[in-house]
């Protein structure tokens, strides 16, 4: 029996990747351009690089006034709560907002791109852009279904040791699918 000692954050990144192994393994493929790399990425590349002028909008809220190479930005968002404080920050540090727009039409062709490579893949030429094999699929590896069951332990430690977990939620019981998978142990 194997140990490995991470912290909280670090087992949460070893879910994800098993996540996105598994859901690759069963065929889709859109969760591909999901990764925190490629979603930041398709952001930044529909975002105007222009310098602000007033009235611009930010993620942090509306540019007001300009001067001495600085913006001042009306409201900032801290710890994940809407502040009407206003702040100056410096030009380079401000990032116009995102066209979403420009985002959805990019995302929507690179699954385009994601589905075709899947159908070529899986010799599927039909199966349907939004569809994808299930884990107990035959033709899905066992290293998936294996992964899967890794996620469910993970994710079920993580729903006991939160104090507004649900009963009704998919975290709250655990379905094995592989013999192995008995022997998973996860302790936060």
């Amino acid at each position: 029996m194997a140990t490995l000692e991470v912290n909280n954050k670090q087992l949460r990144l070893i879910q994800q990747a098993l996540d996105l192994y598994s859901r690759i393994g069963i065929g889709q493929f859109s969760v591909i351009k999901d990764h925190p790399t490629f979603e930041q990425h398709i952001a930044n590349t529909c975002r105007p690089t222009n310098i602000p002028i007033v009235g611009d909008s930010t993620p942090q809220g509306k540019v007001l006034e300009i001067k001495n190479g600085k913006a001042l930005i009306d409201g900032s968002v801290k710890n994940g709560m809407w502040d009407k404080a206003t702040e100056w920050k410096k030009l380079k540090d401000v990032k116009l907002s995102t066209d979403y727009q420009k985002f959805h039409f990019k995302r929507d062709v690179i699954d385009g791109l994601l589905h075709e490579a899947r159908n070529v893949l899986i010799q599927e030429p039909s199966h349907p852009r939004n569809g994808s094999w299930g884990i107990h699929n035959p033709k899905v590896d066992e290293t998936c279904r294996e992964a899967y069951d890794l996620i469910q332990v993970i994710r079920h430690e993580f729903w006991k040791a939160d104090e507004t977990r649900s009963d009704i939620t998919v975290d709250s019981s655990i379905h094995l699918t592989t013999e192995d998978s008995n022997n998973i142990k996860v302790t936060l």
